[in-house]
């Protein structure tokens, strides 16, 4: 069970000093890694993945469902650097990171980016195209995006950037993703080339001097604090969106699970 903290309270239009605000998002940080490694670490799909026990049938229709929310996340990405271009004005320094993350999405490793590599990966676990783009995705999982889709339209700035603390875990959630199909499915390096890239961009510096995405995430995060914009709608507050997101992903991550187990696959 997740151990119970108090509220992170932060008063609307508070400035933070840049250690409050570094103190802040630490803690923020620690209770998202927590969430991340109960539920979604610690959870059946992956427990079974990480131990080979994972059909890949199970994979396969992992994938096809998977398809639209990265997809469908770098467009999101391209909203909020218009919707959020007044900010960008007023913090230069943090232009470049935040345009070198989009662009990373969008031309690495090659046009049209990662998109491509997404992709090539559910071809190389047996996933057509087609069965990609035309998944009717389960609620379950459909729920990831469109969180974050509300997010992009009804969200304060706080409100989205909190939930993009969570990409820094998107980056151990797919070296672990790589390490299970190497070492339990003998799957070789070269067709895991989706997880390799977003391991990198998003822990490291990558592609001579591109900025970690999970970084990019916190620096803007920790400019919003000390600037003060911290309005959230009630009961949204930037624990929440960041903790909600992780729910998000455990949820989809279930959602597969359950129903794999429904048609048979284990």
């Amino acid at each position: 069970m997740t151990t119970a903290h108090q509220p992170l309270v932060l008063e609307i239009g508070q400035r933070l000093s840049s250690s409050e605000a570094k103190a802040f998002t630490d803690e923020i940080k620690h209770r998202m890694y927590a969430r991340w490694n109960e539920r979604i670490f610690g959870g059946a799909f992956m427990r079974d993945l990480e131990a080979g026990k994972l059909p890949m049938e199970t994979i396969r229709l992992f994938w096809r469902h998977w398809y639209s929310y990265p997809v469908e996340i770098n467009n999101f990405h391209l909203i909020i650097y218009q919707r959020h271009q007044g900010f960008f004005a007023r913090h230069r320094e943090l232009l470049t990171p935040y345009v070198g993350k989009i662009s990373d999405e969008l031309v690495n490793p090659s046009i049209p980016g990662h998109i491509q590599v997404l992709i090539k990966q559910g071809e190389a676990f047996g996933v057509t195209l087609d069965e990609m783009v035309n998944c009717e995705v389960f609620p379950e999982c459909r729920a990831l995006t469109e969180f974050g889709r509300g997010l992009v339209y009804e969200g304060s700035m706080i409100e989205w950037w909190a939930r993009s603390l969570n990409e820094e875990m998107f980056g151990h959630w797919a070296k672990r993703w790589r390490q299970a199909l190497l070492e339990k499915y003998n799957v070789k390096g070269p067709d895991l080339h989706y997880f390799q890239v977003h391991e990198e961009a998003d822990l490291h510096e990558h592609e001579d001097g591109l900025m970690a995405h999970g970084q990019v995430a916190r620096m803007v995060f920790e400019t919003l604090l000390q600037d003060g914009l911290t309005w959230y709608r009630p009961g949204w507050s930037p624990e929440y969106c960041c903790l909600t997101n992780a729910d998000y992903v455990a949820m989809f991550h279930d959602g597969i699970y359950k129903h794999s187990r429904e048609v048979g696959h284990f």
